[in-house]
């Protein structure tokens, strides 16, 4: 739901503004926490009031609420939006950032018609298609987005960073392109794995694989709960490398995650124990490393996520 384009957003006392679109979410602040906004007219799509709220909350880390009142915005279409997705022209932070309408695409989806035979597991909806979530990072000044992975359209720049050395040290999967097309295809067939590619913008920068932790080999390692979901990733675009894109991209990731299941409470990761580079980085977002363990291919730390947690630590809630 969140725009095509960008526009830029500035701070000011009583909310944000932008001068280059003459839009602005004004208000007043009252109990030390709670915003109050005033009726702007030419605000009239809900996705410029989307990025708009965003940037309050963005730019006003104070603030844990916000409120529309309706004597003065019921005649506005992008109120009535918000009205639909919130049901309720009053909502907290927590509430803002956990809707699906800020970044899920939201899709139909059947049951997949077979059970997981080894272990008691919830019937998973079928995989998801096209893609699946976008949203503009404040940070970074880009849109960071998600689309399931085509094992032919995607094939090549998924085999060029399979064959980085950097991935290829902790993936060991530098095959053929028959061979890895063959894997992608196969991560398909079931709703246990959905592979995705990321986009800083238009530009691709990663392959993410994620995972319900009950039905993969993780399970046996830790007591899993029915809707955990786990993650295996890389960065093969070595533009989109360091500190402040990893902060962007695996808050992104996550926050798709918790999104696209509302029930998943946890979120766990199995990277190699010497991956210093990922422990090091993860664990400033408020993952934590829980132990070492020993996998029949590799010794792996356990580093997982709660949901409440990653709200608090990445969006301020």
């Amino acid at each position: 739901m969140l725009l095509e384009h960008s526009f830029p957003l500035e701070k000011s006392e009583s909310g944000v503004i932008s001068h280059a679109q003459k839009l602005a979410l004004q208000g007043e602040i009252t109990f030390g926490h709670c915003f109050v906004a005033q009726f702007d007219e030419r605000i009239n799509t809900l996705e410029h009031l989307l990025f708009l709220i965003d940037g309050v909350f963005y730019h006003h880390p104070n603030i844990q609420h916000i409120q529309l009142p309706t004597p003065q915005w019921h005649t506005s279409q992008a109120w009535q939006g918000l009205i639909n997705a919130f049901d309720s022209e009053s909502f907290s932070r927590f509430e803002f950032y956990a809707n699906p309408i800020n970044g899920l695409k939201v899709q139909t989806r059947a049951l997949f018609s077979k059970r997981f035979e080894e272990r008691a597991c919830p019937t998973r909806p079928v995989n998801l298609s096209g893609k699946v979530y976008r949203r503009f990072n404040q940070d970074i000044g880009k849109f960071i987005s998600f689309k399931v992975a085509d094992p032919l359209a995607d094939l090549d720049v998924f085999h060029t960073w399979m064959h980085n050395p950097r991935v290829s040290k902790f993936w060991e999967q530098d095959w053929s392109k028959e061979k890895l097309q063959s894997y992608l295809a196969n991560k398909l067939h079931t709703p246990f794995n959905l592979p995705l590619i990321g986009y800083f913008d238009d530009q691709a920068f990663g392959y993410f694989e994620v995972y319900w932790a009950g039905e993969d080999r993780i399970a046996p390692y830790y007591p899993w709960q029915a809707h955990d979901r786990g993650l295996h990733l890389l960065v093969g675009n070595e533009a989109f490398r360091g500190s402040r894109y990893f902060k962007a991209w695996c808050t992104a990731i996550s926050h798709f995650i918790f999104l696209d299941c509302p029930q998943t409470q946890k979120i766990v990761l199995e990277p190699r124990h010497d991956n210093q580079r990922l422990l090091n980085q993860i664990t400033k977002l408020g993952f934590i490393k829980e132990y070492e363990f020993e996998f029949p291919h590799k010794r792996a730390a356990l580093v997982s996520i709660e949901k409440v947690k990653f709200y608090k630590e990445n969006f301020q809630c």
